[in-house]
């Protein structure tokens, strides 16, 4: 791990990006007195800086390091401070708890807002430890060999017990998980993977989510909503507590005698500092604004590096029914544009992102695309399955995909006019595929099929399937939003974050999509079912522990 590769206020300095080495001050910082502004209100009214600096190039202003905030008209003492009540926060929330602190919560939005509705861990009591460093370096191969190893182990180690928690806790208040099972056959081990599951719940992990913080504040945390963080407080390179803005634009100062825990999530909501950070993202929706970035930002003024670009991109495709078969795909203008196989969902967002720029990024749904099948689509998939589960998966949510959940009819052409009504009824906002194209592209795709070789883009002969047997069906592809982006703040194996000379900064701590590099390839893997929310409530739940010990 070579924090020295990622973003720190240095980098951020010499891109310009921040007011000038008065802003580095941070130490500047006073403690926590209750004090007023001038006029009483408004005291993070002018604290922003601008960078000098324009052009393409330019750094976000929001990733702009601002003047240190001085005067509170609050201030309130614990021990643990978390800043964000989402998987990850709460997690902390209550392992901290668990272990005698006086803990507190602020979240940026007005009520709970989380994602997901899977949570994934290895089950330890199936699967041998060294299947368990099998699946570790399965994933350390799909992070192109980017992820620190003890990250990955701190999940695979902890997430079972993690996890149940979660399950329990939430039960608790009267929300009930459903377990899902699934194996990975992986370097010749097989890996035993549970989850908990939110798929029939009405507001799905969110739910969950808000359950648990119900009894959370029973135990005696405090969750103070609507109190978004901006900065951190610091003494002598410590950091000691965290500074908020109240819904009257006032500074509230929490402070934090063992640690404040960044669990703010990712940048994905922040479209400026995305497109900076991650500009192959251009054109696509955010899942939540409120994932802004904020929390990144305060880590790296308070001497903290965020992991390298590139970060791991997570674009679902949100759809009922998942089809990661290699069958024929077309654009929106009737037209093969890729070879399909092995294809997978996650990798979807690269082949889109021409699609999206030919339409000058100004609707998302340019970018999606239809996979077309024969009637015996499902004989062949079962087949591709068997042979090579990790390179091809039909899911449907929490069931089974059904016929009728795909897009049918019996010719080509009725299948055409099936698509459009679909896009209407959706509302994509896209002219009409023209059917005399898909026509022309089905023949020669066929062709192409029967001579055994595929001279258009080089797919193997044993995937090309003539499309020439009715019932035909088609399901609509492709991502418009970004859930996530996975690039946060470099931490140690207890989620305490680093400097750029690789030594932890006291008082700083991370866990969630806030932290890394647990992932470090181009695009999140969807091997390991739930992985992404069973590694933010895991990291939680370690952290929060850790720091609360101290």
């Amino acid at each position: 791990m070579n924090a020295m590769g990622g973003i720190s206020r240095r980098t951020l300095l010499q891109m310009g990006g921040l007011m000038g080495m008065g802003a580095l001050a941070t130490t500047a910082l006073t403690a926590c007195a209750p004090q007023k502004s001038a006029d009483g209100a408004g005291a993070l009214a002018d604290t922003a800086g601008a960078s000098g600096q324009d052009g393409p190039f330019a750094v976000p202003e929001s990733m702009l390091q601002p003047e240190p905030i001085t005067e509170f008209a609050e201030t309130h003492d614990y021990d643990v401070v978390v800043v964000g009540a989402g998987l990850a926060g709460l997690s902390a929330v209550h392992t901290a708890l668990e272990g005698g602190a006086r803990v507190a919560c602020v979240q940026n939005t007005a009520e709970m807002s989380t994602s997901g509705n899977m949570g994934g861990a290895i089950d330890l009591t199936t699967t041998s430890p060294a299947a368990v460093q099998a699946c570790l370096s399965f994933l350390m191969e799909k992070s192109d060999y980017r992820s620190d190893r003890r990250l990955l182990n701190v999940w695979a180690q902890n997430s079972q017990e993690a996890l149940a928690w979660w399950a329990e806790a939430a039960a608790a208040e009267g929300v009930e998980s459903v377990p899902y099972e699934s194996a990975l056959h992986v370097h010749g081990y097989d890996v035993n993977l549970v989850a908990n599951t939110y798929f029939h719940v009405k507001g799905s992990n969110n739910t969950a989510a808000t359950a648990i913080k119900d009894g959370l504040a029973k135990q005696g945390a405090e969750f103070f909503f609507a109190m978004p963080a901006v900065q951190l407080r610091m003494e002598d390179g410590a950091v000691m507590g965290v500074i908020c803005e109240n819904e009257s634009g006032e500074a509230v100062c929490f402070n934090a005698s063992k640690g404040v825990i960044l669990c703010t999530g990712d940048y994905s909501g922040n479209t400026p500092m995305r497109e900076y950070l991650c500009p192959d993202l251009k054109g696509l929706n955010p899942s939540m604004e409120s994932r802004d970035g904020s929390g990144l930002m305060m880590g790296i003024w308070a001497g903290a590096v965020m992991e390298p670009p590139c970060h791991a991109k997570m674009v679902h495709e949100g759809a009922k029914a998942r089809v990661d078969v290699p069958f024929l795909n077309i654009n929106q203008q009737g037209e093969r544009f890729m070879c399909e196989g092995p294809m997978r969902t996650a990798y979807l967002n690269n082949f889109q992102r021409q699609l999206l720029a030919d339409n000058g990024y100004e609707n998302a749904n340019a970018g999606r695309f239809f996979s077309i099948l024969p009637g015996n689509w499902r004989q062949f998939a079962e087949e591709w399955i068997a042979e090579d589960p990790l390179a091809f998966s039909i899911t449907g949510g929490a069931g089974d995909i059904q016929d009728s959940d795909l897009i049918s009819a019996e010719t080509i052409e009725d299948l055409v006019a099936a698509i459009n009504a679909f896009k209407d009824e959706k509302k994509w906002d896209t002219p009409a595929i023209d059917a005399a194209a898909v026509k022309a592209t089905v023949e020669r795709y066929n062709e192409l099929c029967a001579a055994g070789a595929d001279d258009d883009f080089g797919k193997e002969a044993r995937y090309l399937v003539p499309i020439d047997n009715g019932p035909y069906f088609a399901v609509a592809r492709g991502g418009l939003s970004v859930p996530a982006i996975l690039g946060g703040l470099i931490i140690d194996e207890n989620g305490q974050c680093l400097n750029e000379n690789q030594q932890p900064i006291a008082g700083l701590f991370a866990a969630g999509n806030a932290s890394g590099p647990f992932f470090g390839g181009m695009d999140y893997p969807l091997d390991v079912l739930g992985l992404s929310v069973g590694r933010a409530i895991t990291t939680g739940y370690v952290t929060g522990a850790y720091v609360a010990a101290l």
